[in-house]
């Protein structure tokens, strides 16, 4: 490896040394997962039995499950043991500097490559989606913290895509040694942000921010004298030296293209794919035939009719036909999200049949015969388990709503603020 660095030639203090080994070692039982996961998995199956404890790792969607904060606690004791016996055994160690290279090399990369993709799914916007016509029904009370952050993030195509192109900003700056410093403060921004909307908004994503965060803070960190004489002592400082690999000019030639082209491969990967999402499954995606909210004004179950009571357990007061063929009842007294009946759609345009399917199994639960009063009525008949159900409904959509029909105003004489 070239050996013209910015780190200080001088020897590294006790303190300093110590903090690289124990940073070390933490970085490569989290962040290279093959290793930490698999001391993990064993420690676990051996201490599991003795404390009587079981931590199993499942998939969820979720990043801070008890395993996800039993493996932290592991790796933080690990890496301190690490830390010490390396400390014990390497006394003559003056510094680190070619570890150190290299393992600034691939943080780099690491932290770089979750930008860009976390950024890409929000620029072509399949992280967070449109509210859906449930989500739109829902009570702003009965919304959780998440729930909430989800609607608001999804409602904004400006907001949304601002926010993933500054990670995607920040990704790519860390992809090359000469804007490193810039991207980590960049993404330290970003993840920053990120980080406090977890915290705040109870979004199971608190662990892995907060790592991409120290991450970010230790790139910071390798130009933080340079950085502080810049804005704080307002010194001037001397250029960042050139770090390359390789002697040979044609090996670091090389290795540029080679990088320029796998940067350009991988993004132009996950543009290709964040458009399939958004095409089959995201806004842009095909709504169902019969999409749409069904308000029912009339509901007769086994010729009985039953009155539109709040109180009523049994009457059903809102049909609604989402996207990705999803449906939901929402029953006179429906007040939390957990009290819908859920069940995907199939409509038969032709012969104006619609088939409401299990979630679980697929099985068919109801099926309907509809046909059109007038152009926003609707009327339904079928069986819906054993019982026989007219409904008379009328149709709205997302357009209804104000949070989706308001839009945007350059003049505002007073604030519409509902």
């Amino acid at each position: 490896m070239n050996n013209s660095n910015t780190l200080s030639p001088t020897p590294w203090n006790g303190f300093a040394k110590f903090l690289f080994r124990f940073f070390f070692a933490y970085c490569a039982f989290s962040i290279l997962p093959i290793i930490g996961n698999t001391l993990f998995n064993i420690t676990n199956e051996l201490i599991s039995p003795l404390l009587d404890i079981e931590i199993v790792r499942h998939i969820s969607g979720s990043g801070d499950t008890l395993y996800d904060y039993s493996k932290l606690a592991f790796t933080l004791i690990l890496a301190l043991i690490v830390a010490l016996i390396w400390t014990l055994v390497d006394r003559k160690s003056k510094e680190y500097k070619l570890i150190l290279y290299w393992q600034e090399t691939y943080i780099r990369y690491y932290l770089g490559a979750f930008m860009l993709v976390y950024g890409f799914s929000k620029v072509i916007k399949t992280q967070f989606g449109y509210p859906s016509l449930s989500a739109l029904l829902s009570p702003l009370g009965n919304k959780s913290p998440m729930g909430l952050a989800w609607t608001f993030m999804g409602y904004s195509d400006t907001y949304t895509i601002f926010s993933g192109l500054c990670e995607v900003a920040g990704g790519l700056l860390l992809m090359y040694r000469k804007t490193r410093t810039l991207g980590a403060v960049v993404c330290f921004g970003v993840m920053l942000n990120v980080f406090l909307m977890n915290m705040s908004y109870d979004i199971p994503v608190k662990l892995f921010s907060f790592e991409l965060l120290l991450l970010s803070a230790f790139l910071i960190g390798l130009d933080y004298k340079r950085l502080v004489n810049v804005f704080i002592l307002n010194k001037p400082v001397s250029a960042q030296l050139n770090r390359n690999p390789f002697k040979p000019k044609w090996a670091n030639l090389t290795t540029q293209v080679l990088k320029g082209i796998a940067i350009i491969a991988a993004v132009s990967l996950m543009i290709y794919r964040g458009i399939e999402s958004q095409v089959q499954y995201g806004d842009i995606a095909p709504k169902p035939p019969m999409y749409g909210i069904y308000e029912v004004e009339n509901f007769i179950i086994n010729n009985d009719t039953l009155p539109p009571m709040l109180t009523d357990t049994i009457r059903w007061r809102y049909v609604v036909l989402d996207k990705w063929d999803s449906g939901n009842i929402f029953k006179m007294h429906t007040k939390r999200y957990n009290s819908r009946i859920y069940f995907r759609s199939k409509a038969d345009t032709i012969n104006k049949h619609i088939s409401f399917l299990s979630y679980k199994d697929s099985t068919e639960i109801g099926k309907f015969k509809y046909y059109k009063t007038d152009s926003i009525h609707y009327a339904f008949e079928g069986m819906y388990k054993n019982d026989t159900i007219k409904l008379n409904t009328l149709r709205t959509d997302e357009n209804d709503f104000l949070l989706m029909n308001r839009g945007f105003h350059w003049i505002n004489e007073y604030p519409y603020n509902r």
